[in-house]
């Protein structure tokens, strides 16, 4: 055998090993690949499932408004007008001063404590997220105004005529017609009726979807704000 056909083997055989290797390499970036796109695709989906978790949360605390009842005034009402408190915040809760004199700020307090603005501090967002943070924010007031507003003129509308058919029972207690233990009972019959229709004519006027909407939106923005850490100990926090 010839020098040249000793060459030529050789150069086949390395040539099929170096083949061999850039399979072996392609299958493992493959490999890799794949693992990546199923890590990445897995945490979205817990993503996913954390904000959808907070979103029915936020809409079943809408939806299960206490009515309280003023005996002095005869007035019925739901805190905060029927709305739940991740509903009603706003930009400037973020880093409002809680020893603030300011009767706007102090009268806020209730919101600020009762929604995730108090998870959102407590992740410690940092200058640049807390203005990103706020953009977010005033894009959520936009979007849920208009809901809002309904909602609040369907409150009032419902203690005015509340408070009529309470005054028709204490007339009717006046009158010794009913006795207090009636009377009781039929104010207890009124506060459930007024819970039941308040969350009948949010449903006749869609609020719930359209404030849900904007609530899941707004934490869309948020994860992608907050960092992996921070995102954790949010969830952990407004979880309740």
């Amino acid at each position: 055998m010839s020098k040249n056909q000793i060459k030529e083997i050789i150069m086949k055989k390395n040539l099929k090993i170096i083949a061999l290797a850039i399979g072996m390499m392609a299958v493992g970036m493959t490999g890799c690949k794949k693992e990546a796109i199923e890590m990445a695709t897995s945490e979205t989906d817990l993503s996913n499932s954390e904000i959808q978790a907070l979103v029915v949360q936020t809409e079943n605390e809408n939806s299960n408004q206490e009515i309280t009842f003023d005996e002095v005034t005869s007035s019925m009402a739901a805190v905060n007008e029927g709305v739940a408190p991740d509903y009603l915040v706003s930009s400037e809760d973020l880093d409002a001063d809680e020893t603030s004199s300011d009767p706007n700020v102090r009268g806020r307090s209730q919101i600020r404590n009762n929604s995730f603005i108090r998870c959102i501090r407590g992740v410690k967002p940092d200058s640049a997220q807390v203005r990103q943070i706020k953009a977010a924010l005033n894009d959520y007031n936009d979007c849920k105004s208009s809901a809002i507003k309904r909602a609040g003129v369907i409150h009032r509308q419902l203690q005015a005529k509340y408070k009529g058919l309470v005054e028709d029972q204490r007339e009717l207690l006046r009158d010794s017609t009913i006795t207090k233990q009636q009377y009781k009972e039929r104010i207890t019959r009124l506060r459930f009726a007024f819970q039941k229709e308040l969350k009948e004519l949010h449903l006749k006027e869609k609020l719930g979807d359209a404030l849900k909407a904007c609530h899941e939106k707004f934490l869309r923005k948020l994860h992608g704000i907050l960092s992996e850490r921070q995102w954790k100990a949010f969830i952990a926090c407004a979880k309740k």
